[in-house]
């Protein structure tokens, strides 16, 4: 790695001095408060332009952990500001990587590398540094600071940071012995905002964006629950277990995805949360504290219509593929429930419970014996005014465990749907 020594330079600027000191505390101030990384590499940036270097770009990369994609990538350009890009996971390294110098650093153990990309010192072996040459840049330093001995060894973890300018003698040495000083700084910062960002991240995908910020937010005791006013959100896949017999281990876990998808993605794009998948199904609620009661029929009525239309475009094209289909059963409830911590010492569970969570339950299972995919609750049809019209009642039932029967409903429309 490059020397962290202070060079004063024959045109003034100190890589010890108070200047860079000043940009120096500032990065440890964004690490503190936790400041995005498209503002942090913008002001950096600023920063360097204010120390007199004359950057026509920067860019930083990290990796990161995100069930959408691998990694993450920012660019600021001088007259465009910074540029966020998510790298998409991949099995294999594309062409584009490998061309890059980038990989080569990290195939030679090499974490420091400068182009001269005009003049009699010129070296332009890669791609990417024809391409900059060819938009006026003339000096490239690219670096890699590992995150811990692992990232080392892995060369999996840390910030990968490049720098162009377009002046005509490129960079001076005290610029890049100011730009060595100041990034193991930037890199530590990035470290730190990353972790929350990652955090959140990990949060976000396994318990969703609700419960994931108020356990981040300290709502971590055993025992520590709430009484929401919510809509029961109920699916499971019907003859999923049979199912199994005849799709293959490689097919299964795509074919439960592709299902899960028709069930989430509306609860999602409705307002709804997505407490638990729970095998072939799962469990979400919509909170209804905050809501406007025409928002139980526009909200959950509909996030549950679309999941089944979801569902049916799905088997039209496992049906064209020659694959196997099944179908999707749906309850909705109303009514309060316990929404917080449950569990062991120290093992807990952030979800609802209770009676309503129970009968909600029991009225999925009933989905397949009265043939249909959707049912409804009475308590959830009778708070549904704006669904005038749009429910018809399937008869009384009894649920499991309970002594009265209960007036199911169903959505009109699904007859056609069938």
């Amino acid at each position: 790695m490059p020397s962290d020594i202070a060079t004063v330079g024959t045109h003034g600027l100190r890589s010890d001095g108070p200047r860079v000191q000043a940009l120096s505390d500032w990065l440890v101030q964004q690490g503190l408060r936790g400041t995005s990384l498209d503002d942090l590499l913008a002001g950096f940036c600023e920063g360097l332009r204010t120390l007199g270097i004359p950057l026509l770009r920067g860019h930083v990369g990290m990796r990161t952990l995100h069930p959408s994609f691998e990694a993450l990538s920012f660019r600021w350009l001088r007259e465009e500001g910074v540029q966020r890009d998510s790298i998409a996971h991949t099995e294999s390294d594309s062409t584009d990587w490998q061309r890059s110098p980038f990989y080569h650093m990290l195939e030679t153990d090499n974490f420091a590398l400068r182009r001269r990309l005009v003049g009699p010192d010129a070296r332009v072996e890669f791609p990417l540094l024809e391409e900059f040459r060819d938009q006026g840049a003339t000096d490239y330093v690219a670096r890699i600071m590992p995150f811990g001995d692992g990232g080392i060894l892995q060369k999996r973890t840390g910030v990968l940071t490049s720098w162009t300018t377009d002046r005509e003698d490129g960079f001076w040495d005290e610029e890049i012995a100011v730009l060595d000083r100041l990034q193991p700084r930037l890199a530590l910062t990035i470290k730190t905002i990353l972790g929350e960002e990652i955090t959140r991240n990990v949060a976000d995908t396994y318990i969703g964006p609700e419960a994931g910020r108020r356990i981040l937010s300290g709502e971590i005791k055993r025992g520590s629950v709430d009484v929401i006013h919510a809509v029961i959100f109920f699916a499971d896949m019907r003859g999923f277990t049979a199912l199994t017999d005849q799709v293959g281990r490689d097919e299964l876990v795509p074919m439960l995805d592709d299902y899960l998808e028709c069930m989430a993605r509306p609860i999602v794009e409705h307002g709804g949360q997505v407490l638990k998948f729970m095998g072939d199904g799962l469990l979400a609620t919509f909170n209804l504290d905050d809501r406007a009661n025409d928002s139980i029929c526009r909200n959950t009525l509909d996030s549950a219509l679309q999941s089944l239309l979801l569902t049916d475009e799905l088997n039209a094209s496992r049906k064209a593929a020659g694959q196997p289909t099944t179908e999707i059963d749906v309850a909705l409830h109303l009514g309060d429930v316990l929404y917080g911590n449950v569990g062991a010492y120290d093992r807990l569970d952030f979800t609802v419970i209770g009676p309503a969570v129970n009968e909600a339950s029991r009225i999925e299972n009933l989905c397949d014996s009265i043939g249909r995919r959707l049912l409804v609750s009475n308590t959830f049809a009778e708070a549904a005014t704006q669904c005038t019209g749009r429910l018809i009642s399937v008869g009384q039932h009894k649920l499991r465990g309970l002594d009265r029967e209960q007036e199911l409903f169903t959505l009109d429309m699904l007859e056609t749907l069938s």
